[in-house]
């Protein structure tokens, strides 16, 4: 939060609107998604098979982040998703942010980072959580990061995209999730570059259901298959890529593959 309290006494304008944009976004969201042992759980019961991430908000203090940690001991969770710029906080400086990162570490799971721009014509939130700051995160710890533009507008991707493809080609550790952006990667030039600069096999195919409507998710998908990418290509980014990072992980895919049939 302190961030976003600086952000209100330089900038009270661009603070209005990146707290309109964040409103907008969690009420989206389900209320099972602030209690992780709750909706492990729930699903936990239910036939198919099921991968466990947790959600932790780094803004809430060390004391919150490190009960949240606690909760996780025995859920088998593979990832922890978090979202500088919903749950505002500072990837470098939040002291709670680095408890995450070591659990992270120490227990070989994924760090799944929204790390989409805030709103139009917010330049210090687009400039400062911009994924450059992520090169010294990956020098201090040895972990596995997929990164997500959900919720980017189609006029910051260019930028973000550049970005992120000069930090995916110093670290191999980071892969891309494409919820959003998957008409920009696939079916614009720049796109196509970045996807043969990166490699197919940095790429994650991702629906964004239910935060895109059904249609949205269908267009993606279809920007996906009109792409003419190689079928390889296309079977590494839809199902090979996130099988590769669950397998390294310690899940089950032959198992889960059974469930799913």
């Amino acid at each position: 939060m302190i961030f976003f309290k600086k952000l209100s006494k330089e900038d009270p304008y661009s603070a209005l609107l990146w707290s309109k944009f964040i409103i907008r976004l969690t009420s989206l969201w389900s209320p099972r998604m602030y209690d992780n042992v709750k909706l492990w759980y729930e699903a936990a019961y239910h036939n198919g098979f099921f991968v466990p991430l947790a959600s932790i908000n780094p803004s809430l203090g060390s004391k919150y982040v490190y009960e949240k940690l606690n909760e996780l001991e025995g859920l088998n969770v593979r990832g922890i998703v978090v979202s500088p710029t919903l749950q505002l906080f500072d990837p470098i400086n939040t002291r709670a942010f680095k408890a995450i990162l070591e659990y992270v570490e120490r227990n070989d799971i994924l760090l799944i980072m929204h790390l989409d721009p805030c709103p139009y014509n917010v330049n210090v939130c687009f400039e400062s959580l911009m994924p450059d700051i992520l090169n010294e995160l990956l020098e201090r710890y040895s972990i596995k990061m997929v990164l997500s533009a959900l919720g980017i507008s189609d006029g910051m991707a260019y930028p973000w995209l550049e970005r992120i493809a000069r930090l995916m080609k110093r670290y191999d550790r980071v892969y891309l999730e494409t919820t959003g952006i998957s008409c920009i990667l696939f079916n614009t030039l720049m796109g196509r570059d970045f996807v043969k600069s990166v490699g197919a096999e940095r790429i994650l195919y991702g629906g964004g259901y239910p935060y895109l409507r059904l249609k949205q998710v269908i267009r993606n998908l279809n920007c996906l298959e009109l792409s003419k990418l190689p079928r390889r290509d296309l079977e590494s980014i839809l199902y090979d890529n996130a099988a590769y990072l669950l397998r390294d992980m310690g899940v089950d895919i032959e198992e889960g593959d059974k469930i799913i049939k």
